[in-house]
């Protein structure tokens, strides 16, 4: 039986060098732009640094995806288009945002964080080979752009080639040992396959920066569950916040731990805590765990 952690695959943003480019679809004609000096990578930010009150903050230096719309809103006082396309696509007004993609074409076709970011709202539109394309147009300008490596690993999850993902991961983290999103990824791969002795470290090393990170926490407690050391799971599961146990990725792994170091009633305390998920695969697992702890099949 898996330990359940659900693939929280997280799609990183950045930015990179040069080539001859293609616009995306709907650009306007490039002659529409011919005053404008087309920028190079370097003048791009590649980390976002603005405070955000999420509670899983590890990864918000270098992805748009640990920020809410709210987050974004706020950090967007500059006007950047590349925010810009992350708000539209994350209320999923995906025309709007191809519309703020092909007027800043040709200022940012130099730029691989702007090819990343087209093709990221192309993958959450659902138009998965588009997406691709538009990964491989950012490696083109910038070769061994990591943040578009990832990417093309988390395509590959979301379609269930969880082979292909581990390879796109596994560059990603080999071209850039300090970034910290394909090492997230890799990680949450290796977990959901039960590989919690490979696992555990990366995600140790993501929790030295950033301690109150819950999906880290989480991740690292259920490693430990894994691995069968409960007295250590149970230590980490008991630094998430509380209210944070009624969630189902916390609580059902809590509540197995609980019951192998004892704690029956506590065990069924924690699990009649958590609010029954919606997830299909959430949902086989609360079944399990149920079961695991004398309930209804």
């Amino acid at each position: 039986m898996k330990h359940l952690i659900p693939l929280l695959i997280i799609a990183a943003c950045s930015s990179a060098p040069e080539k001859k480019t293609t616009a995306p679809a709907d650009a306007a004609p490039a002659q529409t732009f011919q005053k404008e000096k087309p920028l190079a990578n370097s003048q791009v930010a590649d980390f976002y640094t603005a405070a955000t009150s999420a509670t899983t903050p590890a990864l918000q230096d270098e992805t748009l995806d640990r920020y809410s719309e709210k987050d974004l809103e706020r950090i967007n006082t500059a006007n950047d288009p590349l925010l810009e396309i992350s708000v539209r696509c994350s209320r999923r007004e995906f025309s709007e945002a191809f519309k703020v993609a092909s007027s800043a074409f040709h200022r940012y076709q130099k730029v691989g964080a702007y090819w990343n970011q087209v093709a990221n709202c192309h993958l959450n539109s659902g138009a998965s080979r588009k997406a691709l394309l538009f990964y491989n147009k950012a490696l083109e300008v910038s070769p061994n752009y990591v943040p578009a490596l990832n990417n093309i690993g988390v395509m590959y999850s979301r379609q269930g080639q969880d082979q292909k993902a581990l390879v796109a991961f596994e560059r990603a983290n080999r071209e850039a040992r300090f970034a910290k999103t394909p090492r997230y990824n890799l990680a949450r791969l290796y977990l959901t396959y039960g590989l919690a002795d490979a696992a555990l470290p990366l995600f140790q090393g993501l929790l030295t920066q950033a301690p109150t990170d819950i999906d880290l926490l989480t991740a690292v407690a259920t490693a430990h569950f894994i691995l069968a050391d409960y007295p250590k799971a149970l230590e980490t599961f008991q630094a998430i916040p509380r209210p944070s146990w009624s969630r189902a990725e916390v609580g059902l792994n809590l509540s197995l731990t609980l019951q192998k170091l004892g704690d029956k009633a506590q065990a069924q305390k924690v699990f009649d805590s958590v609010a029954e998920p919606k997830a299909l695969s959430l949902q086989r697992y609360y079944v399990t765990v149920r079961s695991k702890l004398g309930g209804a099949p």
